[in-house]
């Protein structure tokens, strides 16, 4: 039989010492000779039929390499599940060469999840900004809507004088630097422009009319050869474009917001909407304290192979979102070592997050129903109009069921955790 001896070597760190009996190595040494026989064909001999001593001739290398591959891996994972042990590190093995009818024996040091009871998780004192949405908050979201919905017309009207919110489209002729000339370049006015301040230059000009102007450029802009430099430009009005906002009717309302039929339904639902928002935010905000709370109030060690792994994939996750906005991520972060040294901090309050939500979900019997998945799923099938079983299986397919259990399970564990603590509202203001 099998002999297995941990020794605890940190909180989090294990060495175990596993005896194999000679009569396991020969039952593995048994079925690698009889997967080389019945695999390889050696001259003078049926396949499956060449002797011991033949086939150690020819392999001797493979058997021995095969032998040790077989009983460090396999008698490995037999001595994990015997002691039910939570591995989170790829193991060091400590062996000599395995001897094919003798007793063989091996060290494999590991890091391993830490149990951990959580000693102070309720009775907190938590902020929450105050929820306030007033008439003007919901003017500006339907503002918003119309201008999402504008119609862009040429304006005909020669003597018109370009305004705020304006395109003007124009040519631009920088006799010191050609690089800088453009052809019917637009330009946002009062709003947004490439050429710093060009912006408010153009507003009150009308079509065809030219003005010269100085622009500087600030450190940070994107034509890099004109950070922080100066240009003289020569600019002339070819055309100006307006935004014809629709107007506010119940046809209006129907079309930018589903469900409703009215405006008056449609300032209802927006309002609602940013209640709906500001809620969230405040729970968010309430939950990055709980988090500092409950890591300040229950201290204990991860091991590194955690919080490096968790690293790893919130970077590759990061690198994944980039590259499909055609950004490379040395691009936005190029110092390499600050990102990682953040990365690593951010992965291990998260690690220790997920493990304090876990071992409360424990003590407090809180549970990630098939109910509450299926919930969600119905959740999200009403917001991207699909049916529940093509969001399930969209999830399944990329190994997400596992991610979204864990979301509900920290909600729940939040939600018992806000129920017990006082809270005490204050405004947006000392909230920022």
């Amino acid at each position: 039989m099998m002999k297995v001896e941990i020794t605890e070597v940190g909180t989090t760190k294990k060495e175990m010492q596993v005896t194999i009996p000679a009569q396991d190595v020969r039952t593995v040494t048994d079925e690698i000779y009889r997967d080389i026989a019945q695999g390889v064909a050696i001259k003078g001999f049926r396949k499956g039929r060449a002797p011991r001593h033949i086939i150690r001739m020819y392999y001797q290398d493979y058997i021995t390499g095969e032998l040790s591959r077989k009983l460090l891996r396999e008698k490995f994972e037999e001595a994990v599940k015997e002691k039910d042990l939570f591995v989170v590190s790829m193991p060091e093995f400590t062996n000599e060469t395995p001897k094919e009818n003798e007793e063989f024996s091996f060290k494999a040091t590991f890091d391993v999840k830490p149990e951990i009871t959580p000693q102070v998780y309720s009775g907190f004192e938590l902020k929450k900004p105050r929820i306030a949405v007033e008439d003007a908050n919901v003017d500006d979201v339907v503002r918003k809507l119309q201008e999402t919905y504008a119609e862009i017309k040429d304006v005909e009207d020669a003597s018109y004088q370009a305004k705020s919110g304006d395109y003007v489209i124009l040519n631009l002729v920088c006799e010191e630097n050609e690089a800088l000339n453009r052809d019917k370049i637009t330009v946002e006015a009062g709003v947004r422009s490439a050429f710093p301040g060009l912006e408010h230059e153009v507003v009150g000009m009308k079509a065809d009319q030219g003005k010269e102007v100085d622009v500087t450029f600030p450190e940070d802009h994107f034509l890099e050869d004109m950070r922080g430099k100066s240009a003289h430009l020569k600019v002339r009005v070819l055309g100006i474009k307006i935004r014809e906002l629709p107007e506010l009717t119940d046809d209006f309302a129907r079309m930018v917001h589903k469900g409703v039929q009215n405006m008056d339904e449609l300032r209802k639902a927006v309002r609602e909407d940013l209640v709906a928002r500001l809620e969230a935010d405040a729970r968010s905000f309430m939950e990055r304290q709980l988090t500092d709370k409950l890591l300040e109030a229950n201290a204990f060690e991860v091991p590194e192979s955690m919080v490096r792994l968790q690293a790893i994939m919130m970077l590759q996750g990061m690198s994944q979102r980039l590259s499909a906005q055609g950004v490379r991520l040395q691009d936005v972060y190029p110092d390499s070592d600050a990102l990682r040294e953040e990365s690593m901090a951010s992965a291990e309050r998260l690690v220790k997050t997920s493990m304090l939500v876990e071992a409360i979900a424990k003590l407090q019997a809180i549970e990630a129903t098939d109910e509450d998945l299926a919930k969600e799923f119905a959740s999200l099938a009403e917001k991207y109009s699909m049916t529940p079983e093509a969001v399930r299986k969209n999830f399944e397919e990329r190994g997400g069921v596992d991610e979204m259990k864990y979301g509900i399970l920290e909600r729940k564990v939040f939600d018992h955790i806000i129920a017990s603590s006082t809270i005490v509202e204050v405004d947006s203001a000392e909230e920022k």
